[in-house]
């Protein structure tokens, strides 16, 4: 899945959630920086999770898969029990 964030676009392996927790949600890999009031900067990177759109959903949060399916970006992460926001992309090259 192509993502742009902060004006840098990258290929993102996503897999698609069809049961459990995440059903009907897409989760990419953990390829993101983020971090929280409480905590700071989250040690490791994190995923984002993406939605399905709704009809006055913002065009730039919008990215499409390889099929052709659009998915909305989602800005908040957990990371052992810590809620973080992502900031932008990791240094961290897990690929």
């Amino acid at each position: 899945m192509a993502v742009e964030l902060d004006g840098i676009l990258r290929n993102v392996p996503a897999q698609h959630h069809r049961t459990g927790l995440l059903a009907g949600r897409m989760l990419t890999a953990r390829v993101f920086r983020a971090e929280s009031v409480v905590a700071g900067e989250c040690p490791v990177p994190v995923p984002m999770g993406l939605y399905r759109p709704m009809d006055d959903t913002d065009p730039r949060l919008i990215v499409i898969d390889s099929a052709g399916e659009k998915w909305v970006m989602g800005f908040t992460a957990q990371h052992r029990l810590e809620r973080y926001r992502i900031t932008g992309w990791s240094e961290v090259d897990p690929l």
